[in-house]
This record gives C-alpha cells, structure tokens and sequence, in this order.
C-alpha cells in the first residue's frame, strides 16, 4: 500500500509533463494547420521546432544562418537535406526584410520628382522665349496716338518707329534738339529711305 502511493506523486508528475507537451505540439501544428507560414527570419526556435523533421538542433542552426533570402537558403542549414526541404518548404516564408523595400521607394520618388522637374524647366523656357514678345507689345503700348516727337520721345517710343532699333532710338535721342523733322536724316544709320517710312509718324513740336 505504501508503495503505491509513493508511486502517485511520480505519476501525477509524469503525466503533467506530457499534458503540457502535448498541448505545446497542439499549438505549434494548429498554426501550421491554419496555414500561417513560418517566417524563417523571425521565427523563434520553438517554432521552428514544431516544422517537420526540425528539431532543437537544427532549428538552433537554422536561426544561426539569417538572414535568408529565400526560403532555398535552407538547404545551405547544416541537418537539412534536400527531401527535408521539400517537406517543410510549403510551411515556411522569408521575411522580416523591410530594407529592400527602401531602393524601389527611392527610385519611385526620383521618378516622380523628374517629370516635375522637367515640367517646371519647360515653364521657365517658355517664360523666357514670351519675354522678349511682351517687351514689344509694351514698347508697342508706349507709342502715342499722334505722332511720335523726336525732341521728347522715350527710347521705346522711337523704337516703336518702322526701321528704328534700340542702337537708332539712342542716337535719336543724342542728336537733340531737331528744328524739323529732316534733321532725323543727320542721325548715323537714317538715311532717306528710312526717313520715308517714319516721316508721317514723327514730329518735332
């Protein structure tokens, strides 16, 4: 009788460890039944433990070898065999490598910033090229109604003139006083030619 209850405790014992086993092995084949894969990456060693022809072993050398690239990076595992592979291959995922994603946003973002870059170029040109157009409608804009006054005419006045650039226009301008509207012609580079094309359109009063 003695004997038999010395022999209870042991048991009770016995059997709680392998309860407690049990439930372990339970859980870590729930997991893999639910199909959520194992990251060999991340994983910890006691769920690795619970792959397929993984024990501790093997496991401690599969965390040994991260990071991994692919799950076929296995094979290089020391305890890991190619049939082994096979078997525990559908079971498990690479990942835990968020840094790879890095070169490919940087490449995104240098692609967005080029069209823009390119686009705001492309404005500045044409804003250059629409400059020397708006000068002249402004010098344009300048010239009078009546006749343009070559004693009191601005320079851009006088460029308005047909045959008058801005090298002319200065020359009028230092060739002041004129009595009449002839002595245009005494101005270097007005000669009677241009004089007929501007002489209904200036006036000395």
């Amino acid at each position: 009788m003695r004997k038999i209850m010395a022999r209870k405790p042991y048991r009770m014992r016995m059997s709680f460890v392998v309860v407690v086993a049990a439930v372990l092995a339970l859980a870590a084949g729930s997991a893999l039944a639910a199909g959520a894969l194992i990251d060999i990456n991340t994983a910890d060693q006691k769920t690795l433990e619970s792959l397929p022809g993984v024990g501790t072993a093997t496991a401690t050398e599969i965390v040994k070898g991260r990071p991994y690239k692919s799950v076929d990076d296995l094979a290089n595992v020391k305890g890991i065999g190619k049939s082994k592979l096979e078997k525990i291959k559908p079971l498990v995922t690479v990942g835990g490598q968020p840094v790879a994603q890095a070169p490919a946003a940087a490449g995104a973002a240098a692609g967005a910033a080029a069209p823009a870059a390119a686009s705001k170029a492309t404005t500045t040109t044409q804003a250059a090229q629409k400059a020397p157009a708006q000068a002249k409608q402004a010098a344009k804009a300048a010239v009078p109604a009546g006749p343009v006054n070559l004693n009191t005419a601005s320079k851009e006045q006088l460029e308005a003139l047909p045959g008058i650039g801005p090298k002319k226009a200065q020359a009028i301008i230092d060739g002041r006083p004129y009595q009449k509207t002839e002595d245009v012609m005494k101005v270097k580079g007005i000669k009677q030619g241009t004089y007929d094309k501007i002489k209904d359109k200036i006036t000395v009063k």
